[in-house]
């Protein structure tokens, strides 16, 4: 059979291919890609689920009808029980209120506001001198698209540093087992060896940071998604094509630590230049993704921009000797 491809595009393709498989090979990568979503919703449906179950109108275990009115009238939910007290001592519930002689007592096994507000009721039912005022708490402000956009932001920059790491791993990977030699050895262009690792990072990074963000908005809701996908993927990869090309400027007998260290850092500086200069940097790859956390929108330019990073890359490894 004829390929469709056309014989040009056939190394690359090749090349790219054999990438990606030693890429999804590695468990460890596999596992990597897959936890930033399904931590991130375990966490939403962890904290959803404890505000159900804690978050809910207290329960208190009393021994005298008495005390039902007053208590629920402060929007505590009470328990009619026979030995309250026995039930606050093994744990059974974390507020009972029980008599003993001509003075109520207040059991407790777990302090706090719940805790405070109970004692509160109690005092005005029995008549007490003393009394606590408890002031209300006063509505936390609260902006669900702006978090939900800082949560799609971490996630984009978590797979930016998936980038990095893999970007200089899989040239350090490859150039300590022999596999960069062997490949370079074929009758094809030097810089189809770079871009087909860059386009690699490309195919394995992008639909995990997508997936990854519609899980998350499937819970909580994103506002223009389809633009922190392509936001986190152009950063991914001009973050692959950072740590590339330090890697492949760096000797072999240095290790892996100081290449990578310094390609983390550059990120983690664009990233912060988006932050603080948002006007600049949305239209910049890497750093419009700091601009979007920031609350700017990025430019088209990006996706261009994100392509002549690897460019660069590619062209800055075909004129270097890295083996």
């Amino acid at each position: 059979m004829r390929s469709l491809l056309p014989s040009s595009v056939r190394p690359v393709a090749a090349l790219t291919l054999a990438v990606v498989l030693r890429l999804l090979r590695e468990g460890l990568v596999v596992r990597a890609l897959a936890w930033p979503g399904l931590l991130t919703s375990l966490a939403l449906v962890g904290t959803a689920a404890a505000w159900a179950t804690w978050g809910s109108a207290p329960i208190i275990a009393v021994g005298s009808k008495e005390l039902l009115a007053p208590l629920q009238s402060r929007g505590f939910s009470v328990e009619l029980v026979e030995n309250p007290e026995a039930l606050v001592s093994d744990g059974s519930v974390i507020h009972a209120i029980w008599k003993e002689g001509e003075h109520w007592v207040l059991g407790v096994t777990w302090g706090g506001r719940t805790t405070l507000e109970a004692e509160a009721a109690l005092r005005e039912f029995a008549g007490d001198r003393w009394r606590l005022e408890i002031p209300p708490l006063e509505a936390r402000p609260g902006n669900v698209d702006h978090e939900a956009a800082l949560l799609a932001g971490v996630i984009g920059l978590l797979f930016t540093l998936y980038g990095v790491v893999m970007g200089a791993g899989t040239l350090f990977r490859d150039r300590g087992n022999g596999s960069l030699e062997s490949e370079l050895a074929l009758p094809v262009p030097r810089w189809m060896h770079a871009g087909a690792r860059l386009l690699a990072l490309l195919l394995v990074l992008g639909p995990a940071l997508v997936v990854s963000l519609l899980v998350v908005s499937a819970l909580l809701t994103i506002d223009d998604l389809h633009l922190w996908m392509l936001t986190g993927t152009c950063a991914a990869v001009v973050g692959g094509a950072i740590g590339f090309a330090l890697m492949a400027r760096a000797v072999a007998a240095h290790g892996f630590s100081g290449p990578l260290s310094r390609a983390l850092t550059l990120t983690m500086a664009a990233m912060a230049l988006g932050w603080w200069q948002p006007a600049l940097g949305r239209w910049l790859p890497l750093v419009s993704l700091g601009s979007f956390m920031a609350g700017t929108e990025p430019s088209a330019l990006i996706v261009p921009g994100a392509m002549i990073a690897a460019a660069l890359a590619t062209f800055d490894f075909s004129r270097r000797e890295c083996l």
